[in-house]
């Protein structure tokens, strides 16, 4: 007896005290169910995939822990310690009140959706804020963040806000903060770029490129804890602050000033505290240097050295880049360096992935000791005056590349994409433009080079067909064979390959007739440029299922028959260059909702009819064409008639018929200028 008794007590203990437990925990879950509901209704205006269909009230004790993006503690607590919303495209201005009532909230996910609205919420939240990262990426927030933004969370860790449209604000960084992005913005203001640097006391990770920002750039030397920098991509001017790098924290890991309008001479710049460097961009400014400064040589850790773009580097490429023995990446485009490649340089083959010494001056070709780079993946050369049979003899014994650029050199002879399928099977990319390479494409490029995505051999003198085994190329995107004088038709196959972007083949001797093979299978075709060819017969009417295409060009051809109907279907239309050819009928209405087009030429073909008024409703601005010498003025006074203003001749022979443009393109808010005809005339009567 005495023994039940104690265990009928110690069973009542367990339950006090499991009440003692639950009950509170129970009440926290209604409070943060009530909290996250309110949210929805106030922030969630569009929810297209449903994503938060599962919010709703039950009987469940295990909500709002089960709901979708929502993360609770373990039990006995069980409240939300994370929020986790991304990607799913939500939509709605959002208002944070009901989430900062959350008082176990540590992590907030919102980035890749379209909330919009300036973050504004209560200056005091009614419980402490536990945020620590937050992510709000991605999204359209917009105008002057406030001040009390964030304000009450002093735990805060990490903030992104980057990929918005925010323009300024108040940004009162908790001391705690160690992670700041705001890129991609549009944040001009100079106050806040002072402060980010005065108040970065704490701060391991800042970026604020691609913004608006002006002026010259602050001292490093408040940001003693700094390790990533990225101011790239603004409006920053002037000379560099003399003790910028001397000065910089020694935790320094990744330093990118690119793209902006930097200025000086860094010949003798002090590089004293790059000790721990590994990343340096200062790419795409105007520094006024004449040679790379030697200091940089105690930057003895660097992966990345980025100094392209940067005109009055000159002279030879300095040997001292050789003690770089970490360099994975070195890029020093756009300069003037001049003379040979120096072998010396091949020295760096342990480590490097990808060099660019492309837009220079340089001479000769690639030294033979660059046949031993296993890792290079990436080579950029195109812009010089390099010659030789260095393509055969070096670069393709780098069985490691991926992408190859030689355009614009002078490298003659025999087209290497032999050798090159032979010795570089993992080749994406292929640039061999404008120089002096003759001879045939050949055969079975792709089952060579089953990677193949870019193939571009315009400006060279190749001959024969254009192979149909480039069908094969399942991965291939962008085809240039331009200016070459390859003859045939095009191929079906081409037409059919699922990934094709660009086809571009204009002022060649291809003949035959387009195939009517467009995007059959896929609607990936932005590009179709294959002007001034010989092509006969009529535009293929499939290409209007070429929902994405941005720029047709057929001009210069023989092609007959009307403009196929559907055009108007094309919406990212911008270019439809349709002239010097022998088309008939009229001009197509529908091309007035063509709402992204900026050009068009319908110049020299045998259309009949007026110009449609629904051209007049363009929202883009087409530029004026010639007329026998004479600009086509859309704007301006017109005489004071009700009649069609005689523009053009839409037949290219001077006795077809005239053309007219309505009244109401000429008065347009967008004056604009349509290239429509041969031959232009000035008279206000109808008989002109």
């Amino acid at each position: 007896m005495a023994a039940s008794t104690t265990a009928a007590a110690w069973f009542l203990v367990v339950v006090v005290l499991l009440l003692q437990v639950t009950v509170p925990a129970i009440a926290a879950g209604e409070d943060e169910t009530a909290a996250l509901l309110a949210f929805r209704r106030a922030s969630v205006a569009d929810d297209p995939r449903g994503a938060l269909a599962g919010w709703a009230r039950t009987n469940s004790t295990t909500a709002p822990c089960s709901w979708a993006g929502v993360l609770c503690a373990p039990q006995p607590d069980g409240r939300v310690v994370a929020l986790n919303l991304s990607g799913m495209a939500l939509a709605g201005e959002l208002r944070l009140d009901a989430l900062l009532a959350l008082p176990a909230l540590q992590r907030l996910d919102l980035r890749g959706n379209a909330f919009y609205g300036n973050l504004s919420h209560a200056a005091a939240p009614p419980s402490p804020c536990a945020l620590v990262d937050v992510d709000m990426s991605s999204n359209a927030f917009n105008g002057t963040l406030p001040a009390a933004f964030l304000a009450p969370c002093g735990a805060l860790l990490s903030l992104n806000l980057s990929r918005n449209a925010l323009v300024g604000g108040g940004f009162p960084f908790a001391p705690s903060l160690r992670s700041l992005d705001l890129s991609r913005n549009g944040l001009a203001d100079a106050g806040l770029l002072n402060y980010s640097f005065a108040g970065c006391h704490g701060l391991r990770y800042l970026n604020l490129s691609a913004n608006q920002f002006a002026g010259r750039l602050p001292e490093l030397a408040p940001c003693s804890e700094l390790s990533v920098l990225d101011v790239s991509w603004n409006h920053m001017s002037g000379a560099l602050p003399a003790g910028f790098m001397a000065a910089a924290p020694a935790n320094l890991t990744y330093l990118s000033i690119a793209g902006n309008n930097f200025t000086g001479d860094v010949s003798s710049y002090d590089f004293g505290g790059c000790a721990n460097l590994t990343v340096l961009d200062w790419s795409y400014n105007g520094l006024s240097s004449t040679k790379l400064p030697p200091g940089l040589a105690n930057c003895r850790r660097l992966e990345t050295l980025d100094m392209s773009g940067n005109k009055l580097l000159a002279g030879p490429i300095p040997t001292f880049l050789t003690g770089f023995s970490s360099l994975q990446r070195l890029a020093l485009a756009g300069n003037e360096f001049s003379g040979q490649i120096p072998g010396e340089l091949s020295q760096l083959c342990g480590r490097i992935v990808e060099l660019d010494l492309s837009s220079n001056r340089l001479v000769g070709g690639l030294p033979a000791s660059f046949a031993k780079c296993r890792s290079l993946e990436v080579l950029d050369l195109g812009g010089n005056q390099l010659s030789g049979s260095f393509v055969d003899s070096v670069v393709s014994t780098i069985a490691s590349l991926r992408v190859l650029r030689l355009s614009f050199n002078n490298i003659t002879g025999p087209n290497p994409l032999p050798v090159l399928a032979a010795g570089c099977p993992l080749l994406e990319v292929i640039d061999l433009g404008s120089n002096e390479l003759d001879g045939e494409i050949m055969e079975d490029l792709c089952s060579s080079l089953p990677s193949l995505r870019k193939l571009f051999l315009p400006n060279n003198y190749l001959n024969g067909t254009v192979p149909k085994s480039l069908g094969n190329c399942a991965n291939l995107e962008s085809i240039d064979l331009s200016f070459n004088i390859l003859e045939g038709n095009i191929p079906t196959e081409i037409m059919a390959l699922p990934k094709l972007v660009d086809l571009v083949m204009w002022a060649n001797g291809l003949s035959g007739e387009i195939p009517d093979m467009l995007c059959s299978n896929g609607t990936t075709l932005e590009t179709l440029v294959i002007s001034y060819n010989n092509f006969t017969g009529g535009i293929p009417p499939s290409i209007v299922s070429c929902v994405n295409l941005i720029w047709v060009s057929l001009s210069g051809n023989r092609l007959t028959g009307s403009v196929p109907r559907g055009f108007g279907k094309l919406q990212k239309l911008a270019i439809l260059q349709l002239n010097k050819n022998q088309l008939s009928g009229h001009v197509p209405a529908e091309l007035g909702s063509c709402n992204n087009l900026i050009w068009l030429d319908l110049n020299s073909n045998s259309f009949t009819g007026t110009i449609p008024p629904e051209l007049a409703g363009q929202t883009g601005l087409v530029p004026g064409g010639s007329c026998q010498g004479s600009s086509l003025p859309f704007s301006g006074t017109r005489p004071a008639t009700s009649a069609p203003v005689p523009v053009c001749s839409l037949s290219s022979s001077a006795s077809g018929r005239r053309g007219w443009l309505p009244s109401q393109m000429c008065t347009s808010a967008h004056p604009q200028g349509y290239t429509l005809a041969q031959r232009c005339t000035h008279s206000a009567t109808t008989g002109a």
